[in-house]
Formats: C-alpha cells, structure tokens, sequence
C-alpha cells in the first residue's frame, strides 16, 4: 500500500495533506473495501469522517493517472463555476492568489491541475488561513463539485 501511495505522489502529485491521510489510514491498518462492503454510514464501523470520505473518493475514484478529474461535464462544470465561484475568483480564476507571499502567483486553475487534492479539500471544506473561502461541502452536490473541479482544470 505504502508503495502505490509513493507511485501515486509521483504520478498524480498528491498534496502532503492527502499523502498523510493515506498513509495513516494504511499504518493503522483502516480496511479498504470494495464499495459493497462498506459500513453503512454511521454505524459503528463507519469511522471515516465527512472529510476524509470526500478526500478518498477523489483520490480512489475521480483522479485519473495525470491527475485529472474523470467524468466531468465541463459545459455544467463552466455554468457551476459562474454561479458559484465566479464572484470571488473572477471570470478566469486570476482574482485570488493562492500565494501571494511567494514570487510567483498561483491561481485556481494552475492550482485544480497542479494540486487537485488541496484544490477539492479548499472547495469542500473551505480555507481556514482565508477570509472568506467557505466550506461549500453542504451546499452544493458531490456532482456538481466534480463538474466544478473539472472545469476549473481549464482555467489559464
């Protein structure tokens, strides 16, 4: 497990973030099942926290191996993105740096291609080191959040 978490570093460049929680779950020995073998949600085997069940289904399910959102209708993903992020991101995602104490800017597009996982962590659950970036986990559906994700890989 340790080794295809390492291979998929390299492949996908996961975050720090997502390698730890990987790597924990692998250490302590957190089963992986198959989706019908799962504990039911809330039951006392479900120990997987909204956060970590968002995050492993990103990585396990809608990454592909360049690290690219599978399955996302982008046409929806750009309609999404207008009415949910455009006001604060702009039409093309240059009006927030994501590191505006570094050289060079990043933006949310290079951001969604480079470093999907903390990009779809950030859009679930919001940005606790930035005013304003709420958690939109309740808000809008998983769907919806793959499409969004997805197109904002096209942004410049």
């Amino acid at each position: 497990m340790i080794i295809y978490i390492l291979f998929m570093l390299k492949r996908v460049r996961l975050s720090w973030i997502t390698l730890s929680l990987l790597c924990c779950g692998a250490l302590l020995g957190v089963p992986t099942h198959a989706a019908g073998d799962a504990p039911t949600p809330g039951s006392e085997g479900d120990t997987l926290t909204k956060e970590d069940r968002r995050m492993a289904y990103l990585v396990y399910k809608l990454l592909d191996k360049n690290g690219k959102i599978k399955g996302a209708n982008l046409k929806r993903g750009e309609k999404l993105f207008y009415q949910n992020c455009r006001g604060c991101h702009g039409v093309d995602g240059h009006r927030i740096d994501f590191t505006p104490n570094e050289q060079q800017s990043t933006y949310m597009g290079q951001r969604a291609r480079e470093d999907m996982p903390t990009f779809w962590y950030q859009m679930n659950f919001g940005d606790e080191t930035r005013e304003g970036m709420e958690p939109f986990y309740d808000e809008i559906e998983l769907d919806e959040m793959v499409d969004i994700a997805g197109y904002a890989q096209t942004l410049p």
